[in-house]
């Protein structure tokens, strides 16, 4: 499921290598990426974030992909923000991976944050821009998990009663109503 996810940054990537004509390091760590090669994706993009600008940002992006493909969570989400802080714009995509490593962090309430932030720009895109559902899908269940997480449970049984009526076939959810219900 992970790597569903992780395909539409990656093809952002490859977009923006294509439309600026970008460094060879960005066309060659996204290569990295599509292979699995980790380890050479973060040795071209650490390049471009030594470039600066747009470059960075890109780099930045791409470092936190791969970062986040080998489960160091703590490097992608640091990564993600400091291409956020070169200039990128956050896409609802990417707040969902920032949510993901904040919660593989145990840091509920930042993701928490990353998945309002997610689920508002979701709100706000325009059709092209919109997401795969199962995107928002899972960003839905994983707010009710933070608010769990943080004992807030009249937030969680408010997520919960709305995300069975939106997703009745959701067998983990329903679950996870007659949890929240001893609550």
């Amino acid at each position: 499921m992970r790597r569903k996810w992780i395909a539409a940054p990656v093809a952002a990537l490859v977009a923006a290598s294509v439309i600026c004509g970008c460094a060879n390091p960005q066309k060659a760590g996204v290569k990295a990426l599509e292979e699995g090669n980790y380890a050479e994706a973060e040795t071209q993009f650490q390049e471009l974030t030594e470039a600066g600008g747009e470059d960075a940002a890109a780099g930045w992006q791409g470092l936190g992909m791969a970062y986040y493909e080998t489960e160091d969570y703590q490097g992608a989400l640091e990564a993600f923000q400091k291409a956020v802080e070169s200039g990128m714009s956050p896409s609802i995509q990417m707040y969902n991976l920032m949510a993901v490593c904040a919660m593989q962090m145990k840091e509920y309430g930042q993701a928490l944050e990353y998945i309002r932030s997610g689920l508002a720009l979701a709100d706000t895109a325009s059709e092209e821009e919109q997401p795969d559902a199962g995107l928002i899908q899972e960003m839905k269940f994983n707010e009710i998990i933070c608010c769990e997480k943080q004992a807030d449970w009249e937030s969680a049984k408010q997520k919960i009663t709305e995300y069975v009526s939106e997703y009745p076939d959701d067998e983990t959810a329903r679950r996870e109503a007659e949890f929240l219900a001893t609550r």
